[in-house]
Protein backbone atom coordinates (compact mmCIF):
# COMPACT_ATOMS: atom_id res chain seq x y z
CA UNK A 1 0.00 0.00 0.00
CA UNK A 2 1.29 3.64 -0.90
CA UNK A 3 2.51 5.27 1.89
CA UNK A 4 0.09 8.19 2.81
CA UNK A 5 0.62 11.54 4.23
CA UNK A 6 0.58 11.26 8.37
CA UNK A 7 -1.10 15.02 8.58
CA UNK A 8 -3.49 17.46 6.60
CA UNK A 9 -1.78 18.78 3.71
CA UNK A 10 -1.75 22.18 2.75
CA UNK A 11 -5.14 23.83 2.19
CA UNK A 12 -5.91 24.17 -1.83
CA UNK A 13 -4.64 27.45 -3.27
CA UNK A 14 -7.50 29.36 -3.91
CA UNK A 15 -5.85 30.14 -6.94
CA UNK A 16 -6.61 26.73 -8.33
CA UNK A 17 -8.47 26.18 -11.95
CA UNK A 18 -12.03 24.89 -10.38
CA UNK A 19 -12.64 21.51 -11.96
CA UNK A 20 -16.76 20.70 -10.96
CA UNK A 21 -18.94 24.05 -10.53
CA UNK A 22 -22.30 23.26 -9.42
CA UNK A 23 -24.53 26.44 -10.26
CA UNK A 24 -27.90 26.57 -8.48
CA UNK A 25 -28.81 23.48 -8.82
CA UNK A 26 -32.61 22.65 -7.81
CA UNK A 27 -34.09 19.32 -7.44
CA UNK A 28 -37.89 18.66 -6.66
CA UNK A 29 -39.58 15.55 -6.13
CA UNK A 30 -43.57 16.36 -6.12
CA UNK A 31 -43.28 19.91 -5.99
CA UNK A 32 -40.93 19.30 -2.65
CA UNK A 33 -37.48 20.95 -3.34
CA UNK A 34 -35.01 18.25 -2.03
CA UNK A 35 -32.16 20.69 -3.30
CA UNK A 36 -32.80 24.36 -3.42
CA UNK A 37 -30.27 26.15 -5.62
CA UNK A 38 -27.20 24.98 -4.42
CA UNK A 39 -23.74 26.52 -5.83
CA UNK A 40 -20.29 25.76 -4.72
CA UNK A 41 -17.00 24.98 -6.86
CA UNK A 42 -14.44 22.42 -6.91
CA UNK A 43 -10.97 22.85 -7.11
CA UNK A 44 -8.59 20.85 -8.99
CA UNK A 45 -6.59 18.46 -6.03
CA UNK A 46 -9.38 19.99 -3.35
CA UNK A 47 -10.98 17.95 -1.11
CA UNK A 48 -14.30 19.06 -0.23
CA UNK A 49 -16.57 18.23 2.94
CA UNK A 50 -20.64 17.72 2.60
CA UNK A 51 -21.87 18.29 5.83
CA UNK A 52 -25.30 18.57 6.99
CA UNK A 53 -28.16 17.11 9.55
CA UNK A 54 -30.25 14.04 8.10
CA UNK A 55 -32.28 14.85 5.12
CA UNK A 56 -30.00 17.99 4.43
CA UNK A 57 -30.09 16.65 0.97
CA UNK A 58 -26.30 15.05 0.73
CA UNK A 59 -26.72 12.08 -1.30
CA UNK A 60 -29.52 13.83 -3.55
CA UNK A 61 -26.41 16.41 -4.32
CA UNK A 62 -24.52 13.56 -5.22
CA UNK A 63 -27.06 11.89 -7.57
CA UNK A 64 -27.14 14.88 -9.61
CA UNK A 65 -23.53 15.12 -9.59
CA UNK A 66 -23.85 11.73 -11.22
CA UNK A 67 -26.47 11.76 -13.58
CA UNK A 68 -28.24 9.56 -11.19
CA UNK A 69 -31.00 12.11 -11.13
CA UNK A 70 -31.51 15.21 -13.36
CA UNK A 71 -32.00 18.59 -11.52
CA UNK A 72 -35.19 20.13 -11.87
CA UNK A 73 -33.28 23.71 -12.19
CA UNK A 74 -29.38 24.22 -12.31
CA UNK A 75 -26.40 23.08 -14.15
CA UNK A 76 -23.18 21.17 -13.37
CA UNK A 77 -19.96 21.63 -15.22
CA UNK A 78 -16.60 19.84 -15.59
CA UNK A 79 -13.89 21.69 -16.96
CA UNK A 80 -16.72 24.40 -18.08
CA UNK A 81 -18.98 21.50 -20.11
CA UNK A 82 -21.98 20.52 -19.24
CA UNK A 83 -22.21 16.87 -17.61
CA UNK A 84 -24.02 14.47 -19.82
CA UNK A 85 -27.00 13.34 -18.31
CA UNK A 86 -26.55 10.13 -17.92
CA UNK A 87 -24.40 8.08 -15.43
CA UNK A 88 -22.05 5.95 -17.00
CA UNK A 89 -21.85 8.73 -19.38
CA UNK A 90 -20.67 10.84 -16.48
CA UNK A 91 -18.41 8.53 -15.26
CA UNK A 92 -16.70 8.25 -18.72
CA UNK A 93 -16.52 12.02 -18.31
CA UNK A 94 -13.90 11.79 -15.24
CA UNK A 95 -16.38 11.50 -12.24
CA UNK A 96 -16.59 8.59 -9.94
CA UNK A 97 -18.23 7.65 -6.80
CA UNK A 98 -18.86 5.57 -4.03
CA UNK A 99 -22.35 5.02 -2.41
CA UNK A 100 -24.16 4.97 1.21
CA UNK A 101 -24.81 1.46 1.02
CA UNK A 102 -21.81 -0.61 -0.34
CA UNK A 103 -22.53 -1.76 -3.56
CA UNK A 104 -19.92 -4.63 -4.34
CA UNK A 105 -21.04 -7.85 -6.34
CA UNK A 106 -20.54 -9.88 -3.61
CA UNK A 107 -19.65 -13.36 -5.57
CA UNK A 108 -16.93 -11.76 -7.52
CA UNK A 109 -13.71 -11.85 -6.38
CA UNK A 110 -11.99 -8.05 -5.28
CA UNK A 111 -9.41 -8.18 -8.46
CA UNK A 112 -12.93 -8.62 -10.73
CA UNK A 113 -14.96 -6.00 -8.79
CA UNK A 114 -11.72 -3.69 -9.85
CA UNK A 115 -12.17 -5.07 -13.41
CA UNK A 116 -15.68 -3.96 -13.24
CA UNK A 117 -14.51 -0.19 -12.39
CA UNK A 118 -12.37 -0.69 -15.44
CA UNK A 119 -14.55 -1.13 -17.96
CA UNK A 120 -15.35 2.34 -18.66
CA UNK A 121 -11.93 2.93 -19.94
CA UNK A 122 -11.33 -0.52 -22.09
CA UNK A 123 -10.98 0.32 -25.66
CA UNK A 124 -11.24 -2.39 -27.98
CA UNK A 125 -13.48 -3.55 -31.32
CA UNK A 126 -16.39 -5.54 -31.37
CA UNK A 127 -14.38 -8.33 -33.83
CA UNK A 128 -10.96 -7.95 -31.29
CA UNK A 129 -13.35 -9.08 -28.66
CA UNK A 130 -15.41 -11.83 -30.10
CA UNK A 131 -11.69 -13.15 -31.80
CA UNK A 132 -9.87 -12.41 -28.53
CA UNK A 133 -7.70 -10.32 -31.13
CA UNK A 134 -3.87 -9.06 -30.16
CA UNK A 135 -5.95 -5.99 -29.81
CA UNK A 136 -8.47 -7.28 -27.44
CA UNK A 137 -5.45 -9.37 -25.09
CA UNK A 138 -3.34 -6.56 -24.53
CA UNK A 139 -6.47 -4.11 -23.38
CA UNK A 140 -7.05 -7.14 -20.69
CA UNK A 141 -3.77 -7.12 -19.78
CA UNK A 142 -3.41 -3.50 -19.13
CA UNK A 143 -6.68 -3.71 -17.06
CA UNK A 144 -5.02 -6.52 -15.07
CA UNK A 145 -2.02 -4.31 -14.48
CA UNK A 146 -4.34 -1.56 -13.54
CA UNK A 147 -6.28 -3.37 -10.85
CA UNK A 148 -3.22 -5.11 -9.27
CA UNK A 149 -1.89 -1.55 -8.82
CA UNK A 150 -4.84 -0.15 -7.08
CA UNK A 151 -5.18 -3.21 -5.15
CA UNK A 152 -1.87 -2.26 -3.77
CA UNK A 153 -2.56 1.28 -3.40
CA UNK A 154 -5.63 1.03 -1.20
CA UNK A 155 -3.99 -2.23 0.87
CA UNK A 156 -5.78 -5.33 -0.95
CA UNK A 157 -3.21 -7.24 -2.95
CA UNK A 158 -3.33 -10.24 -0.05
CA UNK A 159 -6.78 -10.83 -0.73
CA UNK A 160 -7.43 -10.06 -4.66
CA UNK A 161 -8.57 -13.29 -4.86
CA UNK A 162 -11.00 -13.50 -2.31
CA UNK A 163 -15.03 -13.06 -2.94
CA UNK A 164 -15.33 -9.92 -2.28
CA UNK A 165 -18.75 -10.88 0.33
CA UNK A 166 -15.64 -12.30 2.66
CA UNK A 167 -14.21 -9.15 3.27
CA UNK A 168 -14.47 -7.22 6.54
CA UNK A 169 -16.61 -4.09 6.50
CA UNK A 170 -13.57 -1.60 5.92
CA UNK A 171 -11.96 -4.02 3.32
CA UNK A 172 -14.80 -3.81 1.44
CA UNK A 173 -15.34 -0.14 1.62
CA UNK A 174 -11.99 0.20 0.21
CA UNK A 175 -12.17 -2.33 -2.27
CA UNK A 176 -15.38 0.58 -3.67
CA UNK A 177 -12.85 3.32 -3.34
CA UNK A 178 -10.64 1.34 -5.69
CA UNK A 179 -13.17 0.30 -8.57
CA UNK A 180 -13.86 3.68 -8.58
CA UNK A 181 -10.64 4.86 -9.34
CA UNK A 182 -9.97 2.14 -11.52
CA UNK A 183 -12.73 4.28 -13.73
CA UNK A 184 -9.47 6.76 -14.06
CA UNK A 185 -11.80 9.85 -12.28
CA UNK A 186 -10.71 13.75 -12.22
CA UNK A 187 -13.32 13.49 -9.19
CA UNK A 188 -14.23 11.09 -6.38
CA UNK A 189 -17.42 11.68 -4.80
CA UNK A 190 -17.69 9.18 -1.19
CA UNK A 191 -20.72 8.95 0.96
CA UNK A 192 -20.43 8.48 3.96
CA UNK A 193 -16.54 5.99 3.33
CA UNK A 194 -16.10 5.82 7.40
CA UNK A 195 -19.71 4.99 8.69
CA UNK A 196 -19.13 2.01 10.90
CA UNK A 197 -15.58 2.00 10.98
CA UNK A 198 -13.45 2.05 14.42
CA UNK A 199 -11.07 4.83 14.84
CA UNK A 200 -8.06 2.76 13.08
CA UNK A 201 -10.00 2.25 10.32
CA UNK A 202 -11.53 5.57 10.06
CA UNK A 203 -7.96 7.42 10.47
CA UNK A 204 -6.85 4.92 7.60
CA UNK A 205 -9.26 5.83 5.45
CA UNK A 206 -8.04 9.73 6.18
CA UNK A 207 -4.59 9.10 5.04
CA UNK A 208 -6.30 6.88 1.72
CA UNK A 209 -8.20 10.34 0.77
CA UNK A 210 -5.13 12.33 1.30
CA UNK A 211 -3.14 9.54 -0.60
CA UNK A 212 -5.62 10.04 -3.83
CA UNK A 213 -5.37 13.96 -3.56
CA UNK A 214 -2.08 13.40 -4.30
CA UNK A 215 -2.64 11.23 -7.10
CA UNK A 216 -4.23 14.28 -8.89
CA UNK A 217 -7.53 13.62 -8.10
CA UNK A 218 -10.19 15.87 -6.34
CA UNK A 219 -12.38 14.59 -3.58
CA UNK A 220 -16.06 15.66 -2.30
CA UNK A 221 -16.59 13.86 1.29
CA UNK A 222 -20.13 13.39 2.84
CA UNK A 223 -19.51 12.40 6.18
CA UNK A 224 -21.88 12.75 9.76
CA UNK A 225 -18.35 12.49 11.49
CA UNK A 226 -17.08 15.89 11.92
CA UNK A 227 -14.11 15.57 13.13
CA UNK A 228 -13.23 13.16 10.21
CA UNK A 229 -14.26 15.93 8.10
CA UNK A 230 -12.82 18.97 9.71
CA UNK A 231 -9.05 16.98 10.16
CA UNK A 232 -9.17 15.95 6.58
CA UNK A 233 -11.12 18.88 4.34
CA UNK A 234 -9.22 22.10 2.45
CA UNK A 235 -13.07 23.47 2.75
CA UNK A 236 -16.39 22.25 4.12
CA UNK A 237 -19.94 23.05 2.89
CA UNK A 238 -22.93 22.57 5.10
CA UNK A 239 -26.35 21.85 3.64
CA UNK A 240 -29.60 22.43 5.81
CA UNK A 241 -33.35 21.90 4.35
CA UNK A 242 -31.06 21.36 0.47
CA UNK A 243 -29.72 24.77 0.50
CA UNK A 244 -26.11 26.24 1.83
CA UNK A 245 -26.12 27.71 5.15
CA UNK A 246 -22.07 28.12 5.47
CA UNK A 247 -19.53 27.44 3.18
CA UNK A 248 -15.43 27.77 4.41
CA UNK A 249 -12.30 26.69 6.03
CA UNK A 250 -12.65 24.25 8.68
CA UNK A 251 -12.11 26.35 10.83
CA UNK A 252 -14.16 28.82 9.92
CA UNK A 253 -17.04 26.89 9.80
CA UNK A 254 -16.86 24.64 12.80
CA UNK A 255 -16.99 27.55 14.69
CA UNK A 256 -20.02 29.21 12.89
CA UNK A 257 -23.16 29.62 15.21
CA UNK A 258 -25.43 29.22 12.72
CA UNK A 259 -23.60 25.30 12.06
CA UNK A 260 -23.80 24.96 15.57
CA UNK A 261 -27.51 25.68 16.35
CA UNK A 262 -28.40 23.77 12.63
CA UNK A 263 -26.83 20.67 14.56
CA UNK A 264 -28.39 21.51 17.74
CA UNK A 265 -32.08 21.25 16.47
CA UNK A 266 -33.10 24.82 15.81
CA UNK A 267 -36.89 25.07 14.93
CA UNK A 268 -37.09 25.08 11.00
CA UNK A 269 -38.63 28.53 10.62
CA UNK A 270 -34.87 29.61 12.44
CA UNK A 271 -32.96 27.33 10.76
CA UNK A 272 -34.75 28.77 6.94
CA UNK A 273 -33.88 32.52 8.31
CA UNK A 274 -30.44 31.23 9.06
CA UNK A 275 -30.03 29.92 5.53
CA UNK A 276 -31.62 33.50 4.21
CA UNK A 277 -28.97 35.22 6.39
CA UNK A 278 -31.69 36.07 8.83
CA UNK A 279 -28.75 35.86 11.27
CA UNK A 280 -25.19 36.22 11.38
Amino acid sequence: MIDPPTVRLPTARPSAPTLLRASRVTMEFGGLAALREVSFGLAEREVLGLIGPNGAGKTTLFNCLTGLYTPTAGAVTLRGRALPRDSARVTESGVARTFQNIRLFPTMTVQENVLVGRHVRMRQGVLSSLLHGRGFRRSEAEAANRASQLLEFVGLTTVSDELANNLSYGDQRRLEIARALATDPSVLLLDEPTAGMNAAETENTRRLILAIREQGIAVVVIEHDTKFIFSLCDRVLVLVQGAVLVEGGADEVQGDPRVIEAYLGAPPSDVDALIHGGRA
